[in-house]
């Protein structure tokens, strides 16, 4: 008579095949789809709006929080780790891991829909997985996750970084409705991204699995990339991968994205500076999403 157990984790049992593991761990993506970027639109002032659901408690990251050392009160840097990942807009950012062994950050844009960097996606696999974990810290997972059933957007292969570098991905589950989202926005004239100040959110590599936040950003330079642009900052401080897909937002009331992480690059007699990649471009392949790619 042979007795079956159970009562223990299924993956834990020995004698598993490992493509059978696989699909017990992760669910597989269905479908890639890839732009050529000579087809995306012009330069133009565009939009897609945010949603905070009305049971969500709104937190303000653009203000720097204190601490105090033996009796002094000090200004927190502007490069920190995020203190409320649970609230809105930043229970919308998360952690995103693929198939490939690769991790980046993504944000949500619509009730199933993340935005994230176009190098974040295991682009040619005939296999493949993504896994979205808002507000995730140090291995906790406080809103759950989802895995990605398809993408669209641009593919720029080891061109990083660029200007065009942004897929709209499609979950499993929708989050977004839950949790809320941000809107995004794009203008076509530079002056407009110029004359604001900008917050960052992502997961860098030197900060581990913990969320951080840069506040207070001022675009130094910026490159057109057609179909994007490069919107480019100082570099404050050498934060490592991972932070890719991290979306560059407005905070306001209502929460826009104007652009994703996509590197670092230097420029000849120029400092290094990370690179957003904004534009047009990244509010169409949102759009679609909203359009195309909805429950």
């Amino acid at each position: 008579m042979t007795t079956i157990d159970i009562s223990g984790n299924l993956l834990g049992r020995a004698g598993i095949p490992n493509e059978i593991r696989t699909l017990l761990e992760a669910i597989p993506g269905q479908e890639q789809h890839e732009l050529d970027p000579a087809s995306a639109p012009a330069a133009a002032d565009d939009t897609t709006e945010p949603y905070c659901p009305p049971w969500a408690t709104h937190s303000e990251p653009a203000i720097a929080g204190t601490f105090t050392v033996d009796g002094e009160e000090f200004l927190e840097p502007l490069v920190h780790e995020e203190p409320n990942p649970l609230l809105y807009p930043m229970c919308t950012v998360g952690i995103v891991f693929n198939s490939n062994g690769r991790r980046g950050s993504g944000v949500l844009v619509g009730p199933n829909l993340i935005l994230t960097a176009g190098h974040v996606a295991p682009w040619g696999a005939s296999s493949w997985s993504m896994e979205f974990v808002p507000a995730y810290r140090n291995g906790n997972r406080p809103l759950g996750s989802s895995f990605v059933q398809s993408y669209w957007g641009y593919n720029p292969g080891s061109n990083v970084p660029t200007g065009y570098d942004y897929v709209i991905c499609k979950l499993y589950n929708p989050l977004g409705s839950a949790l809320g989202w941000m809107g995004t926005q794009s203008w076509g004239n530079e002056n407009e991204y110029t004359s604001r100040r900008y917050v960052s959110s992502g997961y860098p590599g030197t900060f581990g699995h913990r969320p951080a936040v840069e506040l207070n950003m001022a675009i130094e330079d910026i490159d057109n990339d057609s179909p994007g642009l490069e919107l480019e900052f100082g570099l404050r401080q050498h934060l490592g991968p991972g932070w890719s897909g991290g979306p560059l937002w407005i905070h306001t009331a209502n929460p826009f994205v104007v652009g994703v992480c996509s590197g670092q690059e230097k420029d000849v007699f120029d400092p290094t500076r990370v690179v957003y990649s904004g534009g047009s471009g990244l509010v169409n392949v949102v759009r679609h999403g909203l359009t195309n790619m909805r429950p």
